[in-house]
């Protein structure tokens, strides 16, 4: 018996051992999966000042501008994201010198920025015959250029947002026109019949808050051609909507900021 369990005990410590390190190997990925996707998503964030960088009236030396957009670049802040020390006492092979971006690209085709993480994983004590087993992540994605997926074109482009109101019969290129962020005056009662809007129209009674009668106070605006009682009333509110030109309906322009 005593035999028996000295040479069944190291090998049951060796399984466990081993079991543990696949916890380790599962920690691993899943933390260079974290680490490529924050880098992935900052370069598609700064995907549309690389490309267009001249067109917002700035440029970069062509070294950084080269290095920012990289597979370098990226590998550099996967590993400043995990730090060394973590990899180099892992059970990564080779530490954080084994892990290669070879098969990665940056704004290749469509703007796509695709990384492929390649590394080897080994055992706690290694067993003869079983080499170092390789694992892969992850991350694919499109820098932010307006890219139309659908279509295959420049979307911000070819289809740009727009701004349409909720009962609006025209759209807004800006969220900022006066339309749709409409400025509203105070006057008193007495004033209402001798004034007018931009448009040279009288005010008329709301027909929401005009019924409880006239107040000493209305609340007017220069577009509109109503007065109204409350300040919290839905005709001095705007309900906007962000959508692509093509889904307006067949809307006309604004005749301020169309």
């Amino acid at each position: 018996m005593t035999v028996e369990a000295a040479l069944a005990v190291p090998f049951f410590l060796f399984f466990i051992m081993n079991i543990l390190v696949i916890f380790d190997m599962l920690r691993l990925h899943g933390n260079i999966e974290e680490a490529i996707h924050q880098t992935g998503n900052q370069m598609a964030f700064c995907g549309y000042a690389y490309k267009n960088v001249e067109e917002l009236g700035f440029s970069l030396p062509d070294e950084m501008s080269s290095i920012a957009m990289s597979e370098v670049y990226a590998r550099g802040r996967v590993i400043r994201i995990l730090g060394t020390d973590y990899l180099n006492n892992t059970c990564l092979s080779s530490g954080a010198a084994g892990l290669h971006f070879v098969k990665s690209s940056v704004m290749k085709e469509d703007d796509v920025i695709d990384f492929i993480v390649s590394y080897k994983v080994k055992p706690l004590i290694g067993i003869i015959g079983f080499a170092d087993f390789p694992m892969e992540n992850r991350y694919y994605g499109r820098a932010w250029t307006g890219y139309d997926v659908e279509n295959g074109q420049g979307g911000q482009e070819d289809d740009p947002i727009v701004f349409i109101a909720e009962n609006g019969v025209v759209y807004h290129t800006s969220r900022n026109c006066t339309y749709l962020c409409p400025s509203i005056n105070m006057i008193s009662a007495f004033q209402k019949d001798n004034i007018r809007n931009e448009q040279g129209e009288k005010y008329h009674a709301c027909e929401r808050c005009g019924r409880a009668g006239i107040q000493g106070v209305l609340y007017i605006t220069s577009q509109g051609n109503r007065y109204h009682n409350s300040l919290k009333c839905s005709g001095l509110k705007r309900t906007i909507y962000a959508v692509h030109l093509s889904e307006t309906g067949g809307k006309g322009k604004c005749s301020k900021c169309g």
